[in-house]
């Protein structure tokens, strides 16, 4: 795999953004949007020594009949990520 390039605050934005847009659309995918009463995604890109981390924050609040499960929503996150790594291979690599 070829190493990240140096990526500056407009790359940590765009990644950020990126990386928000697709998970709301995989988690509303995955989950009926008539039992989400509320969805928020809070996203933290930093880049340190040539290490870029990106953490999710996901405060989703269900009907209360609804029958997703915690592991629906942690499914739907992995699946953000994998393509969020494709998404840095495409864009952020030498």
């Amino acid at each position: 795999m070829n190493k990240l390039k140096k990526l500056t605050q407009e790359d940590l934005d765009t990644i950020s953004e990126y990386f928000s847009d697709i998970a709301n659309d995989i988690i509303l995918a995955k989950v009926p949007s008539k039992e989400v009463l509320d969805l928020d995604l809070q996203i933290n890109a930093t880049y340190d020594d040539e290490e870029l981390d990106v953490n999710i924050d996901v405060d989703i609040a269900l009907d209360e009949l609804s029958n997703i499960k915690n592991d629906d929503i942690e499914l739907a996150i992995e699946e953000a990520y994998t393509k969020l790594d494709e998404f840095i291979d495409e864009n952020y690599r030498e």
